[in-house]
């Protein structure tokens, strides 16, 4: 490697689930926060760190984003549709952008 080459740190990992209205835990990706996508045609509630309980859920409107941050692994971030199924989508990365050296 030749100084200034461009290294980078920011591993990524796309992933969609198909949700109902039970929870349902995101596929296990390694990063330090997480970029959801709710295309499910309505809104759904999101979880992180085991906390399932009804006061503990953000809610997410159809075509809405949200970033989950404070993780080690998607696997942390569980999520449900209020009624009916839906695909959720979701990116896995360790930072919003990349550190500078």
């Amino acid at each position: 490697m030749e100084d200034g080459d461009y290294i980078n740190l920011n591993q990524c990992r796309s992933g969609n689930i198909v949700l109902t209205n039970s929870l349902s835990v995101l596929s296990s990706f390694t990063g330090s926060e997480v970029y959801i996508s709710n295309k499910t045609g309505q809104s759904v509630e999101i979880y992180d760190n085991n906390y399932s309980a009804a006061g503990n859920a953000f809610l997410l409107d159809d075509n809405d984003t949200i970033t989950i941050r404070g993780i080690t692994n998607t696997n942390q971030v569980s999520a449900k549709t209020t009624a009916g199924t839906g695909t959720l989508y979701f990116r896995s990365q360790y930072y919003s952008f990349n550190p500078s050296r």
